[in-house]
């Protein structure tokens, strides 16, 4: 229903209705009054939270608690939106009632492509393959164009100042320059602009900067004064586990990319770097520090440090391995050595610059972040945001091209969802932007607002003037945050949400749990993230040793001059030991089974998996011959083994290629061995020719709950477990399950599932390493009926499950690695390949 504000804006309908392309332009015809304004306010957004509560909240779902706005949208921001009718009268009326008046305003296009899809990735990004066809790039670009001269015809933007203007993505220069090239003309020929005036910015990568100058040029050539790299991090190792070795392919790369762009003219050069990643057990270093040193050593105008944002992201479920203790302790760390090298910003501001009196950002960030200048954002999944309304072009969610091309084609202004938002989601989604700047500029919230910020939030702003979170500058007019408030972004934030935001986080499960209350801490002047100690028994750790590269020859220097104070604190060089020959390995006797152990990229992100502990070995997801398969089969028939088990060190092993030729080869080279699969069963269906092959199977299934299935396993997609014994039932079915803090309050309800699906056996297993050992209220009074590898099995009317502890497993098995490496060694963590010396 439309808004009464935007009822009382129009005085009627469009007069008509024609095609948006240039041949054949839109018309409207709108007249207005000056009483367009904000939604009334739902009941939700009307109440009052205590500040410490509110404060303890945004803490304790730091990650959560960030400059995204609005969480929630379902409930929080709901009751906002405006229908989405075929005529979009409604739209149109909102959308001409918020930047019609306007003088100025700023724009954001946004090109959805990308060579990769980096793990980190939280924004609207095409499959990859479409962003390389021209045919799509030129279809996009058409829709591009048409959503422009949609606004342009609806808002008379040719009367309006362009304030500020950005290219982002995905990467922008993936595109063709002919695409960006035509966009600026457009773009011009639409507003009045001045180029000299209002700095352009685009986004491009190191692969790209490096590979293609003359594009790089013609940015500079075409009126685009500002570029931004995003670089990420300089350790490349990290940068392939994420998916981004194509874009930090090398330091060659990177010093090449540097030498393009200042070539090219750029005076205005910004890197992007990220922090807050999981470290991973098997390393002792954190190479953060590298990181930014190194970028350092690049002499860019500007640094723009990001914090990771799991919410989105492939990466989402290994939210809480990190703590705010370690994103504070990077942050912290980084920006002292920026300040050290002359990069300086704002207490809180994510950007540095070495530019005296440069705010390091663009036109557009600068003036949206400080003084809330509106904005219209075209493109896939764009957002745009007013005084009154926020809006997500279609795509954010689905990021399917075909969808917002389809509807510009059909002369309709591509929008997912338009909220005319009340003065309160208003108010909050302008301060969690601003704080992207650590804090808010109190004449901008007047203007915008027409009240002071102390009269909205008396309660907050005294809070956190008088806990020392946020400083009061009464003449440069700002609320601003300190280093303590900084270090608590997520508890100050908070503060300034909507309340039905407020509500949800209040209301919020899960988040990290400290040591000490936030709030008691901060009145007794101690830190307010204390994190809780970790009792479990520590993993062995293990180094991969770095081969010293020759740094490359080239006039902008890449040093690797990390603090002396982290060298100094480096292990001495250790060397990986590889064993391939059989003289250690008796076969005097049977082993228990073999392992075949297959390593590479995974359909699945379970942050508990082994693998993680283990020394990575070799990709043989696409090799027809395994090493040492001869060897391997060899000694299975000298020990007369009786099982053999196709698993993974840190995949699954039905994402083997040529699963179904290796099947064939061990069946007829060890024609009465028992072939057994433990795989997550994703690919049992999609395979079930291959399935059905084996002798049995164990599934890796942490929960049926398909929440806590997602925070488990990583994915959202669930095997189809009716489907799978249906048309598998010639394959008898184990089930294991990995107990955590999320799934163990569910084992009477897996329990009852696996029965209810005729479910035999289940291994309900605890983390290898870790000494938490939770109360099973299924197991009390219980009896183990027997012991398998000194491990207790009980029996549950036929279902026998096992009560796994690796720590009490014996057991001897021959594993075959990846590598080639053969171990007798039944615990992985401790085969010959995985030891140091």
């Amino acid at each position: 229903m439309l808004s009464k504000s935007a009822r009382q804006y129009i005085s009627h309908r469009l007069l008509k209705s024609t095609s948006l392309f240039p041949s054949k332009s839109r018309s409207f015809n709108v007249s207005t009054s000056s009483s367009f304004t904000w939604q009334e306010s739902t009941d939700a957004d009307q109440r009052q939270y205590p500040a410490e509560d509110v404060f303890r909240a945004g803490m304790k779902h730091h990650h959560i608690c960030n400059t995204a706005f609005p969480i929630a949208h379902n409930t929080t921001i709901r009751p906002y939106r405006v229908k989405r009718l075929r005529d979009q009268h409604d739209i149109q009326a909102t959308y001409y009632g918020a930047y019609g008046s306007l003088p100025e305003m700023m724009l954001y296009a946004h090109v959805p492509f990308c060579q990769t899809r980096c793990q980190f990735c939280e924004y609207t990004v095409v499959n990859p393959k479409q962003g390389r066809n021209v045919d799509i790039q030129t279809n996009y670009f058409a829709a591009l164009y048409a959503e422009l001269d949609m606004y342009a015809n609806l808002l008379k933007t040719t009367e309006k100042k362009l304030a500020g203007f950005d290219i982002g993505g995905g990467t922008p220069s993936m595109a063709k320059v002919e695409h960006i090239e035509q966009l600026m003309k457009r773009v011009e020929s639409r507003f009045q602009t001045d180029w000299s005036t209002t700095e352009v910015s685009i986004e491009t990568t190191p692969r790209i900067a490096a590979d293609e100058p003359d594009k790089i040029k013609a940015y500079y050539d075409m009126g685009i004064r500002r570029i931004s790299m995003g670089l990420q991090t300089t350790d490349f190792r990290q940068a392939k586990e994420m998916n981004r070795d194509d874009a930090n392919a090398s330091t060659d790369y990177i010093a090449k990319a540097v030498s393009n762009i200042r070539n090219a003219g750029f005076k205005s050069f910004n890197i992007d770097l990220m922090y807050g990643f999981p470290l991973r057990a098997s390393r002792t270093d954190d190479p953060w520090l590298k990181t930014v040193q190194d970028t350092i050593d690049l002499q860019p105008e500007h640094i723009t440090l990001y914090r990771m944002r799991y919410k989105g992201t492939s990466m989402a479920h290994l939210a809480d391995r990190v703590k705010l203790d370690q994103v504070n302790r990077q942050e912290g760390q980084a920006r002292q050595l920026l300040n050290q090298s002359g990069y300086i910003g704002l207490t809180g501001k994510n950007t540095f610059s070495r530019v005296q009196g440069n705010s390091g950002c663009s036109d557009y960030l600068d003036k949206r972040v400080r003084k809330a200048v509106p904005y219209i954002g075209i493109g896939l999944g764009a957002q745009s945001f007013s005084h009154y309304t926020l809006s997500y072009n279609l795509g954010a969610v689905t990021k399917k091209l075909q969808q917002y091309i389809r509807s510009v084609e059909l002369n309709r202004i591509p929008v997912q969802d338009l909220y005319h938002l009340s003065r309160e989601a208003a108010i909050a989604k302008m301060a969690s932007v601003s704080f992207y700047y650590g804090g808010i500029d109190l004449v901008a919230f007047e203007d915008c607002f027409k009240i002071p910020l102390e009269e909205l939030f008396p309660t907050e702003f005294q809070f956190v003037v008088e806990n020392g979170l946020m400083t009061h500058d009464t003449k440069g007019q700002r609320l601003q945050m300190t280093t303590l408030g900084k270090q608590c972004f997520g508890g100050v934030v908070a503060l300034f949400y909507s309340p039905a935001v407020k509500n949800h986080i209040l209301n919020l499960q899960g988040g990290e749990q400290f040591l000490v209350d936030p709030v008691k801490a901060l009145k007794q002047g101690q830190s307010p993230y204390q994190p809780i100690p970790d009792t479990t028994t520590p993993v062995r750790r293990r180094i991969i040793p770095t081969t010293p590269q020759t740094p490359p020859v080239s006039t902008v220097p890449l040093t690797t001059s990390i603090l002396a104070s982290q060298t100094a604190q480096q292990p001495a060089n250790q060397t990986r030991r590889t064993f391939s020959t059989l003289s250690r390995i008796s076969t005097s006797k049977p082993f228990e089974f073999g392992n075949i152990l297959f390593s590479g990229p995974c359909n699945q992100k379970c942050p508990f998996c082994i693998g993680h502990q283990l020394v990575e070995t070799p990709n043989n997801l696409r090799s027809q011959a395994l090493n040492n398969l001869d060897q391997f089969i060899s000694l299975m028939k000298q020990s007369k083994t009786p099982k053999i088990i196709l698993t993974g060190t840190r995949t699954d092993p039905q994402l083997y290629k040529y699963e179904e030729q290796l099947l064939n080869r061990l069946r007829q080279d060890l024609p009465n061995v028992h072939i057994s699969l433990h795989t997550n069963g994703l690919l049992a269906v999609p395979k079930m020719k291959t399935f059905r092959m084996y002798d049995s199977c164990t599934l890796s299934i942490n929960s049926f709950q398909p929440e806590t299935y997602r925070k488990l396993h990583g994915v959202k997609q669930m095997p189809d477990m009716k489907v799978i014994l249906k048309e598998a039932s010639n394959v008898p079915i184990k089930l294991s399950c990995v107990l955590t803090e999320d799934n163990i309050h569910q084992v009477d309800d897996y329990l009852h599932i696996a029965k209810q699906l005729g479910i035999k056996r289940i291994a309900l297993r605890h983390l290898y390493g870790d000494d938490r050992r939770w109360s099973i209220p299924a197991f009390e009074n219980k009896q183990p009926i027997k012991y398998h590898q000194s491990n207790p099995v009980y029996d549950f009317d036929g279902l026998q499950v096992t009560h796994w502890i690796f720590d009490k497993t014996s057991g001897r098995s021959l594993n075959l690695f990846s590598d080639g490496t053969l171990s007798d060694e039944y615990l992985l963590t401790k085969a010959p390949n995985q030891a140091s010396m």
